[in-house]
């Protein structure tokens, strides 16, 4: 019986991540549709939305913190230059490339700020599944996820005062921080107790059986966080409309330009394909949860919106660099032919490990 309800569980979570776009669709259009005509009474039962987007963050984020290894902070000192480079991508690059290009496409201020905001916060866990489907340095996107989180807490409210200021926006910065603590260091402490009880107590075979149903709560949360944000904000979206479908194009831009961008300038630089991979996914992909909450947090709901609707674009554009990855891998090892035999072995030790696990 147990083993038919993991099964479920995983089949679950494939569903859910193969029409994960079309969910988001789904969340986005039932929101609108109950939020534009009842905006009056939703304004009635605010200061209960509030609390309960909270608790659907931390849902949605908790589970991420349960998969990260703290172990692999020891290697830093080894992989030093990758570790820095995916750093200045993920936490100081994408907010000022972000910030330029609102500043080329002019939009409403909340909104721009809302795009800022998305950049300035953590990668998603996410990226450590990524790069080991590519056949990636999941031990390096490993660091870059967790190191992110943690320096979300100083980085984040950091870019948000600065740009916040420059938007004219008032941002409560100790809010923010209160925030961030709630949804990042409370359920990173909280994941790794759970993920050393989970060991200690049901050992590989327990973590392997919560790998498949973390996830799945993290993408019901996500799907419930995005009906949610439209669904209380579907009156100024109706209103605005127009600005909130020209936010889709600063996104379109930036992953679009990050991704190609990141790639000649590996190749350029010759890092190994197997650190790359960490680097794009580790770097560009954000935990949009994140930016939701500080939206929220701070009381600017329509701020939220592009964490909302960015999924639309960086998940498409990930997912499909991800499929093509066996040709970057071979533009990679035509640059450094020893590259080749490093990723064959690789490959190598990858089937060994499934087939020791079969």
């Amino acid at each position: 019986m147990g083993k038919v309800e993991i099964g479920k569980m995983e089949k679950l979570k494939r569903h859910l991540d193969k029409f994960l776009l079309l969910y988001i669709g789904i969340s986005m259009v039932v929101g609108l549709s109950i939020g534009a005509p009842f905006f009056k009474q939703i304004e009635t039962v605010k200061p209960f939305l509030k609390s309960f987007n909270l608790i659907i963050i931390v849902m949605m984020i908790y589970p991420m913190m349960v998969g990260l290894n703290f172990g692999e902070l020891v290697n830093i000192p080894k992989m030093w230059k990758q570790f820095l480079f995916g750093i200045i991508i993920g936490l100081v690059y994408a907010p000022l490339f972000m910030a330029l290009l609102v500043k080329i496409i002019p939009m409403n201020p909340y909104l721009s700020f809302g795009l800022i905001l998305v950049f300035s916060v953590p990668c998603t866990s996410m990226a450590i599944a990524a790069t080991g489907l590519s056949k990636g340095n999941t031990e390096l996107a490993t660091i870059l996820v967790t190191i992110q989180f943690i320096l979300a807490l100083v980085v984040s409210p950091l870019w948000m005062s600065i740009f916040g200021s420059a938007y004219k926006i008032p941002f409560p910065i100790f809010i923010i921080i209160k925030t961030l603590i709630i949804i990042v260091a409370i359920p990173m402490l909280v994941g790794y107790a759970t993920k050393e009880t989970i060991k200690l107590k049901a050992g590989k075979s327990g973590m392997s059986k919560a790998r498949s149903a973390l996830p799945v709560i993290s993408f019901l949360a996500l799907f419930t966080m995005i009906f949610l944000i439209f669904m209380e904000q579907g009156h100024l979206i109706i209103m605005q409309w127009q600005s909130v479908l020209i936010t889709f194009i600063p996104l379109l831009i930036y992953y679009s330009v990050t991704v190609v961008l990141l790639t000649l300038l590996d190749l350029a630089f010759k890092v190994k394909y197997r650190d790359h991979m960490a680097i794009v996914f580790g770097g560009i992909g954000k935990n949009e949860g994140t930016a939701m909450a500080i939206a929220l947090a701070g009381g600017i709901g329509l701020a939220a919106i592009p964490a909302a609707i960015a999924p639309v674009i960086q998940v498409p554009i990930l997912a499909t660099y991800l499929k093509m990855h066996w040709k970057i891998a071979a533009r990679f090892s035509k640059r450094s032919p020893h590259l080749v035999n490093e990723y064959e072995l690789h490959e190598v030790e990858e089937m060994e490990l499934e087939t020791e696990e079969s």
